[in-house]
């Protein structure tokens, strides 16, 4: 707990909850948890930046609680479907891609009903789909709801335990209160977030601009070196986009990059950040992912890039296509810039070999 509140603040209540008067062990108990939600609160009241506000509950949960498998996953905006936001080390990796529809699976009934569900035995209850068999090793489970101002329901938090019957039902107004917190800690945020907006998002294509990039990509380097995690860093460029704009307008033009950023955001996860890099040029931060996984995904916007049809008048369309440079943190440099530079050096690699492809090495 020291590790997340200061000792000051530890100390300075240590002989309260530790006076032989209270002849309730169970009362001092909860009188604790009461505490650990008071200061929780008062740590993600100064959080101002949605990664620190998740870097403060992560410490809460582990450090506090001594809960180190657990996930947040949030409701996206267009779908309405659950998608994996942020996770202790291990499942940001196993369940990147996991995603839930309202109702399916436990995740989806909390949060198509609102109400936590606790399992102290995964096996014996089929609602439970082991996020789509991609966790096999969970015996109890706990699922609780985001819910704003008592009535919408923006995510849940999971709590998993590998032991059947490691959560307790006593446990579950303590974790419920948990939740409520970082439920109105990312009302703030967000509304935050909105007001920001106008500076961080590109007018056109409503990606983020490049200086917000960089400043996130600043912090997902100091959290990659704090836990030792990886990140990828995806460039791309549109082909010969100076002939598109020249044979059919500038108009079009906007269209072809509003069409190319469309399909970056379908084929990234919500806690991905894509930006216009400039011109026609956007860059992705993917964190906790390899080379082999970002990789992947710059193959997906490619192909999805060159299958989409672009309208350029009443029954006549065109294509374009993509070339895209990947590299990896700590694989292809230690340093952010160095990340950068490899990924726009592979980028053009891939032009001078043809273009239309993804490049993560020197050939």
């Amino acid at each position: 707990m020291e590790d997340f509140f200061s000792k000051q603040e530890v100390d300075k209540n240590h002989d309260f909850f530790n006076n032989d008067s209270m002849e309730s062990e169970l009362l001092k108990e909860r009188l604790f948890e009461l505490y650990l939600l008071y200061l929780l609160s008062k740590k993600l009241n100064i959080s101002v930046q949605l990664d620190d506000f998740f870097d403060k509950s992560m410490d809460f949960l582990k450090n506090s609680l001594k809960i180190e498998d657990f996930c947040l996953m949030l409701r996206d905006d267009d779908t309405g479907e659950l998608k994996m936001w942020q996770a202790d080390h291990a499942n940001s990796e196993i369940l990147q891609d996991v995603s839930f529809k309202l109702g399916e699976g436990i995740s989806g009934l909390v949060a198509q009903t609102g109400e936590p569900i606790l399992v102290q035995d995964v096996n014996k209850d089929p609602r439970f789909l082991h996020y789509k068999g991609k966790r096999t090793d969970i015996g109890s489970f706990i699922s609780l709801p985001l819910r704003l101002n008592d009535v919408a329901i923006i995510g849940v938090l999971n709590i998993h335990k590998k032991e059947t019957n490691t959560i307790q039902k006593n446990d579950v107004t303590l974790f419920m209160a948990v939740a409520n917190n970082i439920a109105l800690a990312l009302e703030r945020m967000k509304a935050y977030e909105t007001l920001m907006n106008q500076s961080i998002h590109d007018d056109l294509t409503s990606l983020y601009t490049k200086n917000y990039f960089i400043k996130t990509c600043h912090r997902e380097y100091s959290r990659a070196k704090r836990y030792g995690e990886k990140f990828a860093i995806l460039m791309l460029d549109i082909d010969h986009f100076k002939k598109f704009n020249d044979t059919y307008g500038h108009p079009h033009g906007d269209e072809g990059l509003k069409s190319v950023a469309a399909t970056l955001q379908e084929n990234i996860r919500l806690g991905d950040i894509a930006a216009r890099y400039g011109g026609e040029e956007f860059i992705v931060l993917l964190p906790n992912t390899d080379k082999e996984g970002a990789t992947v995904v710059a193959e997906k916007i490619r192909n999805g890039i060159e299958e989409k049809e672009l309208s350029i008048s009443e029954g006549i369309g065109t294509r374009v296509t993509i070339t895209a440079g990947v590299a990896c943190y700590p694989e292809d440099g230690t340093k952010l810039k160095d990340i950068i530079a490899t990924a726009d050096r592979f980028l053009y690699l891939g032009k001078n070999l043809g273009r239309n492809r993804v490049v993560n090495k020197a050939e």
